[in-house]
C-alpha cells in the first residue's frame, strides 16, 4: 500500500523542467483555439476575394529571360536546404532523447516524454501527412508551372479544387509547414523564455517560408494559410498530449 502511494507521489511531483508549462495547458490551447480558426477563415476569404494578389507577388521575382531566376541563387538554395533538413535534426534528436528517457529516472531524464512525443507527432501528421492530404485534395498548379509564367497550368486561387496538378502541388506549402513546425519547440521553454524563442524562430520561419515564393515553388497565399492550419492543427494535437500528460510520462518512462 505504502509502495503504490510513493509511486503515485512521484508520478504527481513534476520537475522544474515540467513547470515551465502551466498545470492546465490545455486551457491555453482552449483560449487560443478561436482566434486560429478565425484567423484560417480571414486569411482565406482574403485571399478568396482578392486572388490576383498572389500573381502580382509572384510576378516580382519572374522575369521573361531568366524566369523564376533566384531559384538559382546557391545562397538561396542553401537557405532552403537548411528548412528541409531542420524538420530530420529536430525529429530525430526527438527520438533519440525519448528512447534515452526509458533508462532513467523521472527527476534525470532529459525531456518530459509527452513534449518530445507531441513534436515528433505534430511533424508527422500536420507537415507530413496533412499537408500532402490538402495538396492531392486541391491539386493548385505551382506559380512556375502556369501560363502566365511560362507554363501550360490554369491559375486557381486557393482552396479551389482542381485538376491543375496531379502530385506535388502549391497548396499548400509543405515547407512553410514544417518551418512552422519549429515554433512547437517552445513547449520546452519556460514562459519568460517563451516570447523571446516566439521571435526569434518566428522570423526565421517567415524567412524560410517566403524563400519557396521567391523561388516560384509557391504562392503567398501557400504559405500564409498553410501556417494557419498547421497552428490549428498544433493547438489540437498540444490539448490531447498536455491532458494525458501525466499517463504518456509514466507509460513511456521507466521510473
Amino acid at each position: 500500500m505504502f509502495l503504490n502511494e510513493e509511486r503515485i507521489m512521484q508520478s504527481a511531483n513534476l520537475n522544474d523542467f515540467e513547470k515551465a508549462i502551466p498545470n492546465r495547458p490545455c486551457d491555453k490551447t482552449r483560449d487560443f483555439l478561436p482566434h486560429a480558426l478565425i484567423s484560417l477563415g480571414l486569411v482565406s476569404i482574403f485571399f478568396a476575394t482578392v486572388p490576383e494578389l498572389d500573381l502580382k507577388i509572384s510576378r516580382v521575382f519572374w522575369d521573361t529571360a531568366s524566369g523564376f531566376g533566384k531559384g538559382r541563387d546557391p545562397v538561396l538554395i542553401t537557405f532552403r536546404d537548411i528548412n528541409r533538413d531542420l524538420p530530420w535534426i529536430v525529429i530525430g534528436i526527438a527520438a533519440a532523447l525519448l528512447i534515452a528517457n526509458s533508462f532513467t529516472t523521472r527527476m534525470k531524464r532529459l525531456a518530459p516524454p509527452h513534449k518530445l512525443l507531441f513534436v515528433i507527432t505534430f511533424f508527422a501528421v500536420g507537415p507530413g501527412l496533412g499537408v500532402e492530404v490538402i495538396k492531392r485534395f486541391v491539386g493548385r498548379a505551382r506559380p512556375r508551372a502556369l501560363e502566365e509564367f511560362g507554363g501550360s497550368a490554369m491559375f486557381t486561387p486557393p482552396w479551389d479544387i482542381s485538376d491543375q496538378c496531379i502530385r506535388n502541388c502549391s497548396f499548400i506549402s509543405g515547407e512553410a509547414a514544417s518551418a512552422f513546425a519549429l515554433l512547437t519547440l517552445i513547449v520546452f521553454f519556460k514562459p519568460k523564455y517563451a516570447k523571446i524563442y516566439i521571435g526569434a524562430v518566428g522570423v526565421l520561419a517567415a524567412a524560410f517560408s517566403f524563400n519557396r515564393v521567391v523561388f516560384g515553388a509557391h504562392f503567398l497565399s501557400d504559405v500564409i494559410i498553410g501556417w494557419n492550419v498547421m497552428w490549428i492543427l498544433a493547438l489540437l494535437l498540444w490539448r490531447f498530449f498536455s491532458r494525458g500528460a501525466t499517463h504518456i510520462d509514466a507509460f513511456l518512462s521507466r521510473g
